[in-house]
């Protein structure tokens, strides 16, 4: 580890040193470290040793000495990482408990550091050469002959009082050269209102979170919008007198606003307000696997997309032509170079349509040795009586009970492994479909896949076209047909597999060029097509993703046993942070606040190796598992913590408080319009035309 990167270290155990080690380590005197044991800024006891003098001879702990970078690396310390913020004080920053500054990242403080330090270097040099300094004289005459004298000439020249050099000396000493600059200030990030009203902060994250255990974040994917700033603000106005606010001392909409924004995490946002999804997604860590250790041509990664453009049908039988619809992309991708090796279309996916797929991938590349898809009904269907994991080479007949009751992946003698349920990151296929929907979009029928963010013009198209199709006149259609939007993304798979890619062991290569170099040695032959018919230390400014950080391209996570540093890290999620990092020694870096404090210590990712059947890869999955668990339970302890203390306030909820101010009518009689018929056994229909004619007759007669 760089010493460069060893910016905040305390004792890994209580260590007890003796008065001459702490002297050495600090550079103070006798006398300098009995004052500090008499002010309590050091901490001392009575050893079981005795000294000459017969006392018991005194230790000092360690960890109460303010120590340098470099004097900890000589002291043998490890990393600590400070408490994360969401076990603590609800609403408390990621470094609010942390008062000492270790970088200085502006240039206004960096500055007066240095003035600072240069008025006090006299000081500083003034006990190792005494007769250096024996000319300077006091501005009443006095010649310079001590430490004191000393203090009272560089304070007279740098027109401040001596008690002010003594407190930048006492700093200087006592941390490092950052603590020369101004400290920040103790509340910054916090709201000082919301501090001196802890229930109406309550009150207020509760409205704008909801309740945990009523979205139903279990089980529910779908997003909760959750409530508006605005109303949060109203009901605290509202509810002023149960929070005990006096009415001149209520908050501004801003106050407000600033408060849900800066001091309720992004982590807590995403789970409460945009559900378990979105915050898996974007907050959960997540581990990745390397892509050299395996060869092109041996693992296929499967899945399917919609595009996000709407098309005429002109190729598909069993719906009209010229009718409208979204086609649905079957590829798959070879994990080691990239390499689009299959893509079907269909207007409604099946399992034929996966095999499909793979039977166009393997008529022209040959077959691989494992298919890794998803859980989906369609893929089981496929994968039905396949080897788990790495196929057996010699997979014997009787292994495979009739060609009716196993998958397409069992006939060619392919393994298959299923990815993590929900899992996205877990497939590295769901990268290339989103670079896929780039092509889409040169399309004038482009969707963008939601109706909030249609563009206007594709709203006018597909109506003209449903007017023009219900009078079976499409050919006047705008609307691009099935199949030259089908041969237009075909020529642009051959244009990406191309072109030079940047991901992971790519080297800058195409994924047909890195297909052809790293060709797997035991490849199968590819079967006949009519058998195959029968038969996946610089410091950079950095915003955390899903509690990680990337520097050139490297990205770098808490270790997987520092819980606590995960949890920081978890709680910085789409913030920035300052990244502290050695070009020289890329294995680790340290992240900070934006006022160069402490956070955590990173270490560069490892990426998985893909070998499902590998005991130490399944154990680095669950490791990981373990941690997006316990992230998403401490979040989900924490918004339960605000609903409790909220209820137990006497808050309530947005939809108890609509219920509570409404004027319910007794009788809801006469506002319903629609009511059931009653029925009437003695009715009698009315006469017909011949009962009319026949009594006519019968008055006649």
């Amino acid at each position: 580890m760089s010493a460069a990167l060893q910016l905040a270290i305390v004792p890994s155990a209580e260590q007890w040193i003796s008065a001459e080690e702490a002297m050495q380590i600090t550079g103070w005197t006798d006398r300098w470290l009995r004052a500090k044991v008499a002010c309590g800024a050091v901490i001392s006891r009575e050893s079981t040793q005795t000294g000459p003098n017969g006392r018991p001879v005194r230790e000092y702990l360690l960890s109460s000495l303010p120590l340098s970078p470099s004097q900890a690396v000589q002291t043998h310390l490890t990393v600590v990482a400070p408490p994360a913020a969401s076990f603590g004080p609800l609403f408390a920053g990621v470094s609010a408990n942390l008062s000492e500054r270790i970088v200085l990242p502006d240039s206004d403080s960096q500055a007066q550091a240095e003035q600072r330090l240069a008025i006090l270097r006299p000081v500083l040099d003034y006990p190792d050469d005494p007769e250096r300094f024996t000319a300077l004289a006091l501005p009443d005459g006095r010649r310079v002959t001590s430490v004191e004298k000393m203090i009272e000439y560089v304070a007279a020249g740098a027109n401040v009082s001596s008690r002010t050099i003594k407190r930048w000396l006492a700093a200087y000493r006592a941390s490092n050269f950052a603590a020369l600059a101004d400290r920040v200030r103790a509340d910054k990030g916090q709201s000082r209102w919301f501090s001196r009203h802890h229930q109406a902060a309550i009150l207020a994250a509760y409205l704008y979170l909801g309740d945990i255990d009523r979205l139903g974040l279990r089980t529910s994917e779908k997003p909760h919008r959750g409530q508006s700033v605005a109303f949060v603000y109203e009901q605290i106005c509202e509810q002023a007198d149960s929070l005990g606010i006096a009415k001149d001392e209520l908050p501004s909409r801003e106050t407000v606003r600033l408060f849900l924004s800066q001091q309720i995490s992004p982590a807590m946002k995403a789970l409460a307000r945009d559900g378990q999804r979105q915050y898996r997604e974007r907050m959960s860590p997540y581990i990745r696997r390397r892509y050299d250790d395996i060869y092109a041509n041996q693992v296929w990664v499967g899945d399917q997309m919609w595009h996000d453009t709407e098309v005429a049908n002109d190729i598909f039988d069993d719906m009209p032509l010229g009718a409208p619809v979204r086609l649905r992309l079957d590829a798959f991708e070879d994990f080691r170079s990239r390499k689009i090796v299959g893509a079907t279309w269909t207007h409604h996916g099946s399992s034929r349509s996966i095999a499909a797929t793979l039977r166009r991938g393997i008529l022209q590349y040959g077959p691989p040795e494992m298919i890794y898809v998803d859980n989906g009904k369609d893929y089981k269907k496929v994968a039905k009586g396949a080897q788990r994991g790495f196929p057996v080479e010699d997979l014997h007949p009787e292994d495979i009970a009739s060609i009716e009751q196993t998958g397409f992946l069992a006939r060619i003698g392919c393994g298959v492994v299923h990815c993590i349920p929900r899992h996205p990151q877990s497939k590295g296929v769901e990268r290339c479909f989103g670079t896929v929907h780039h092509f889409d979009a040169f399309f004038s029928t482009y969707t963008s896949g939601s109706s909030a963010t249609r563009p206007e013009a594709t709203g006018v198209a597909m109506m003209e076209h449903r007017r023009l199709f219900k009078k079976g006149r499409v050919a006047e259609s705008n609307h691009p047909l099935a199949s030259a939007f089908i041969l237009a993304c075909l020529s642009w798979i051959d244009k990406y597999n191309a072109t030079p890619h940047s991901g992971e062991g790519m080297d800058g290569l195409s994924p047909d060029e890195v297909f052809e170099a790293e060709q797997n040695p035991n490849q199968k032959p590819t079967p006949e097509p009519a058998t195959l018919a029968l038969l996946m230390a610089e410091y950079e400014r950095r915003q955390v993703r899903e509690c990680a950080v990337t520097i050139n391209k490297r990205r770098y996570t808490p270790r997987p046993e520092d819980r606590l540093a995960w949890a920081a890290m978890h709680e910085c999620n789409e913030r920035e942070i300052l990244v502290a990092y050695d070009p020289l020694d890329p294995e680790c870096a340290a992240a900070l606040d934006l006022d160069g404090r402490f956070i955590a210590w990173l270490e560069a990712e490892v990426l998985l190796r893909f070998a499902p059947q590998d005991h130490e890869t399944q154990r680095q999955i669950g490791e990981s598992m373990k941690i997006r668990h316990s992230l998403e339970k401490a979040t989900k302890t924490t918004l339960r913590a605000i609903a409790s203390a909220a209820r137990a306030n006497g808050a309530q909820s947005a939809e108890e408080i609509v219920y509570s101010q409404m004027q319910l009518p007794a009788n809801t009689t006469p506002v319903i319009s629609q009511r059931k018929q009653l029925r009437d056994d003695k009715a009698i229909a009315p006469a017909s035309a011949s009962d009319i004619a026949a009594s006519f007759l019968e008055e006649i007669k």
